[in-house]
């Protein structure tokens, strides 16, 4: 099952460049997959499980540009005991493909936050589309952290970072990680893409500490809890 939708570019999608924004790009994938989640008889209205981001891998062709209208696709890619792959396209109003990305996930209850296995009718509902890619893998690779760090920074977790989930979500991870960027990088980098590696949610109140480093393909953040543990590891593609 491929699921469609036209979206708009609007002022709050876009860039200083009046281009689609990283942040917005995710924005989209996320309520896509919502929308086929409730085609496939899950919606997070009714639904006792929830699907968990555990990693993107986003490829940036094409950044479509402020008033475009853009067409978004989703399939699930496959689904194996608790976790599920999907991938997303956007192609812009001149049926170009700009944007790909490909995403794993977790299957988890919502009252017990264990994850559970997809029963065979839940796996069939999605109707799992496996020869459907624009990569050549299936799961979106796990990151590894960078040789060094250069700068760090603690952020406090507010209030405006939580989702209906009662944890940050998952776009703000890329915000905080932006934060991060040299100014001469923020301001001159049209990044080719980002992976992101999420470990471990992160609840509201906490205090993470973000690592900045640099790899010959693309710059890092780690994002690290009190204990040091890992949270999430964003590589913004050069």
């Amino acid at each position: 099952m491929v699921v469609k939708e036209i979206f708009y570019v609007g002022y709050s999608d876009i860039t200083s460049d009046l281009k689609l924004s990283d942040t917005s790009i995710l924005k989209i994938f996320e309520n896509m997959a919502c929308m086929h989640g409730t085609r496939a008889g899950e919606s997070i209205k009714t639904c006792p499980a929830r699907w968990f981001l555990t990693a993107y891998d986003v490829k940036i062709l094409k950044r479509p540009e402020y008033e475009d209208t853009v067409t978004v696709h989703t399939w699930s890619r496959d689904m194996r005991g608790v976790s599920a792959c999907r991938e997303f396209e956007i192609y812009n109003g001149n049926g170009e493909l700009c944007v790909v990305g490909i995403s794993n996930w977790a299957r988890v209850n919502a009252a017990t936050q264990k994850v559970e296995r997809a029963t065979p009718e839940v796996v069939a509902a999605y109707q799992s589309e496996k020869e459907r890619t624009n990569f050549d893998f299936i799961w979106a690779p796990k990151l590894e952290e960078p040789a060094e760090y250069t700068a760090a920074q603690d952020f406090k977790v507010t209030r405006n970072f939580i989702d209906a989930n009662h944890h940050m979500n998952n776009v703000y991870y890329l915000e905080v990680a932006k934060l991060m960027l040299p100014e001469d990088v923020y301001n001159n980098c049209d990044f080719t893409g980002f992976k992101i590696m999420y470990r471990r949610a992160i609840k509201y109140g906490e205090t993470v500490r973000c690592l900045y480093g640099e790899t010959e393909k693309s710059y890092v953040v780690t994002v690290k809890g009190e204990e040091n543990d890992i949270r999430a590891i964003i590589e913004l593609v050069k």
